[in-house]
């Protein structure tokens, strides 16, 4: 079997997948990333490169759709020199989300697409009108989500068949490609996020190690941003400090990039919540570690009592997941991708996104808790990674469908 994949940050969420069909010695893998090109075991990665960047003066509504075509057009010229060298997918597992895959029906037109469908953007009732503080709802800005969609519509026609990694993030598409897409999750690795006690992690400029016997709180999101309720954990923070005196709160992510619109006056949402609450927070209690290895990472975790996790309504991230894989008790937001996965009171504990008030008690329950209650929650948290997202699950279940794909 041949199979292509194609995503610009290349391996991303193909990357078990890819490496375990590159392990069978009868498969033939390639993928096409943006450069530069990078070594993965077993798969042969070609790098493509923009040649331009969008055209100085274009209309505002057209950057976007402008930026995905010359995608597609440096991803085409990747294409047909492979074509030239007679490689001719079977599959080709895609992400359409940056245009990179518009062209490529017409070079391979014998090949089975399967499209990793993320998300569809809508003006209500998601991310976009979710948030007041943070609302761009005028007209350009409309539009512009709107024409977001071009190449979803496009990938939807051109694909066999998707996936998409919850029910929620499949159901924002159009009712009529619902049952195009299956709900199929990259999964969680249980045997590496398990629980295991009795490790520290040292914050040397502070002069701090902090072990399993410490109360901790974490937070971890990949972009400190609004979008995963940073605003709204920072200022619910001086409320918690003093209900829990004696709690360290350990806080993870990265201050570039993000999903939302970038923080308007400061380098950073980390500096502007900073410079709003800097006098109500104890330096020593409270730590921001920034983006972590994920070894590291892992082990803030396995060390945290309860960990918060928020978000709009939008992609939902591994890392909730992650946690619960760990047996670390969930407070979370009680937003709709969250609800698919978490049951208030019986794997985790939700509150209302905008009450800080609420959020600041559930976590004071959730260290209350008796030991009974806690277990509880922790062992049916661990319980539904294991039931619905076990990592080798969904791989096999992954790799069948390509298969299946591939025969027709």
């Amino acid at each position: 079997m041949k199979i292509l994949f194609l995503h610009q940050n290349f391996p991303a969420q193909f990357n078990h997948v890819a490496k375990r069909l590159a392990q069978n010695p009868a498969n033939q893998v390639l993928a096409i990333r943006q450069y530069p090109a990078i070594d993965f075991e077993g798969v042969g990665v070609i790098a493509y490169q923009l040649t331009r960047g969008s055209s100085p003066g274009i209309d505002p509504l057209m950057q976007n759709y402008e930026a995905k075509i010359l995608r597609a057009e440096a991803v085409a010229k990747t294409a047909y020199l492979l074509k030239d060298k007679g490689f001719l997918p079977d599959v080709i597992v895609a992400h359409p989300g940056w245009g990179e895959a518009l062209l490529l029906k017409d070079i391979w037109p014998d090949a089975k697409y399967l499209g990793y469908f993320e998300y569809f953007y809508a003006a209500s009732g998601q991310d976009f009108d979710f948030d007041p503080e943070f609302s761009q709802c005028d007209a350009e800005s409309l539009a512009k989500l709107r024409l977001k969609n071009i190449v979803n519509l496009q990938a939807l026609n051109d694909m066999d068949a998707g996936i998409s990694p919850t029910r929620w993030q499949r159901d924002t598409y159009p009712e009529w490609a619902r049952s195009k897409i299956d709900v199929l999750h990259e999964g969680i690795d249980m045997d590496y996020f398990s629980p295991e006690a009795g490790r520290s992690i040292s914050i040397p400029e502070k002069g701090l190690t902090l072990t399993c016997d410490d109360e901790i709180i974490t937070y971890a999101a990949r972009y400190l941003e609004p979008v995963r309720g940073f605003h709204k954990f920072m200022r619910a923070l001086p409320a918690l400090l003093t209900r829990r005196p004696n709690a360290h709160v350990i806080i993870m992510g990265s201050n570039e990039g993000g999903y939302g619109l970038p923080a308007q006056g400061y380098a950073s949402y980390e500096a502007m919540m900073l410079d709003e609450l800097h006098a109500l927070l104890d330096p020593q209690r409270v730590h921001i570690l920034g983006r972590l290895p994920k070894d590291i990472y892992r082990n803030v975790l396995t060390l945290s009592k309860v960990h918060v996790y928020l978000t709009y309504p939008f992609l939902l991230s591994w890392s909730m997941l992650e946690v619960m894989a760990t047996g670390t008790i969930v407070v979370a937001s009680d937003t709709a991708p969250v609800r698919e996965i978490i049951k208030d009171g019986k794997n985790g504990l939700l509150f209302d996104f905008f009450d800080a008030d609420a959020m600041v008690d559930r976590i004071d329950e959730a260290l209350t808790l008796s030991n009974r209650k806690a277990n509880a929650l922790r062992k049916a948290a661990r319980k539904t990674i294991e039931d619905k997202y076990n990592f080798e699950q969904c791989l096999q279940t992954l790799i069948t469908k390509i298969e299946t794909l591939a025969k027709h």
